[in-house]
Order: C-alpha cells, then sequence, then structure tokens
C-alpha cells in the first residue's frame, strides 16, 4: 500500500487513516504535480493512493475504502448502528460543505491572478463559512465528537477541513467547544503519527 503525500493537504487524511487502522503502509512525500505523482494520478494532486490494483485519489473515498477493505472498525459506523445515517452526513460535511468554500477562498486569496481577486468568490465564501463553522460548533457543544461522543472516521473530515479557518481569517469563529475538540484529536496516537510522516 502506498500512499502519496504531503502533510499539508488531504492525503494527511488517508495516512490518519490508515494509522487508526494499524495498516502496513508507504507514505511518500511527493510535490504537487510532479512527473512521479502524475505517473500515478493524472489529475497531479494528492492523495493518491495504491493498494495492489487500486488507484484512487479521493480523500474520504479512500478513507471509506479503507474502513471497509480492512475493517471492521469502531471508526466507521455500520448500517444497523443508529447514529448511522449522522456518520454519513458528517463524514461528508468535512469535506463537501467546510472544505469546498475554504478552499475556493483559498484559491481566491493566495492564487488568483490580482485583477481577479475578491468578487462573487470573496463574497460567498465570507458569508457560507461562518454558518458551517456555526453548525459544527453547535453540535461539538453537545458532544465530544462529531458523532456523539465517539471518534469516528467523520472527525478525520472533519479535522482536516477546519485546519483552514486561520489560513482564511475565520479564528473568531473558533468557539470553546471547536478549540476543546481540536485539542481533542491532536492527542490521539495516530494522529500524531500520521503528522509526523
Amino acid at each position: 500500500m502506498k500512499i502519496y503525500h504531503d502533510g499539508r493537504t488531504r492525503s494527511l487524511r488517508v495516512v490518519w487513516m490508515a494509522e487508526e487502522l494499524g495498516l502496513d503502509y508507504q507514505a511518500i512525500p511527493v510535490e504537487l504535480g510532479s512527473a512521479e505523482l502524475v505517473a500515478v494520478n493524472p489529475l497531479g494532486t494528492l492523495p493518491a493512493f495504491v493498494d495492489g490494483d487500486v488507484r484512487m485519489s479521493e480523500s474520504m473515498a479512500i478513507v471509506q475504502y479503507l474502513a471497509g477493505r480492512y475493517g471492521p472498525t469502531p471508526i466507521a459506523l455500520e448500517p444497523e448502528d443508529p447514529d448511522y445515517a449522522a456518520y454519513l452526513q458528517f463524514l461528508w460535511l468535512g469535506e463537501a460543505s467546510i472544505a469546498m468554500p475554504f478552499t475556493l477562498r483559498i484559491l481566491n486569496m493566495f492564487m488568483a491572478p490580482e485583477k481577479l481577486k475578491g468578487g462573487w468568490i470573496e463574497h460567498y465564501t465570507q458569508n457560507a463559512m461562518p454558518k458551517r463553522i456555526q453548525h459544527v460548533a453547535d453540535r461539538l457543544a453537545e458532544h465530544d465528537y462529531i458523532v456523539g461522543n465517539r471518534f469516528t472516521a467523520a472527525d478525520i473530515s472533519l479535522f482536516h477541513a477546519l485546519g483552514a479557518v486561520e489560513l482564511v481569517g475565520l479564528e473568531n469563529e473558533v468557539t470553546p467547544s471547536i478549540a476543546a475538540y481540536r485539542e481533542r484529536i491532536k492527542s490521539r496516537p495516530a494522529f500524531q503519527r500520521a503528522v509526523a510522516k
């Protein structure tokens, strides 16, 4: 199993999940767009994942694959679990609803040509992001983790997405419940091992 990796990217989710599951894998440091990466993932993006004949590049799809292929694991809920719907909701909310506007804002702030910065993207993200962060904060005010009081793969999705809060100028949106949640996550041994890769 090979995970092409840069800890600043979504590949951290995949390495972290592999650590949570205790899998034997190789983390391969690689630069975005490099020939080595494009040979595995034609998009030139991270993560890039190889498991035998399997090739994948969507971080949360890889996390879900690892849980299904190498589980069962208590951090990936099954359909009979009462929290299964909430688990799926937040498993994908981290990427689809939180990371998406953050990514747009980061691209607008740091990569757009000067004459194209701002505009509708800035307006959209300025309004969308605080609402989404508050939705998470409200949930975490009642629970230690995003799905009740147990750590799940949904936290891997969400925690990584929340990592950009300060980068996009929303540090004032970090409520006490989010701050406490982030510290709980950071204390996990598997997370610490993943960050060290």
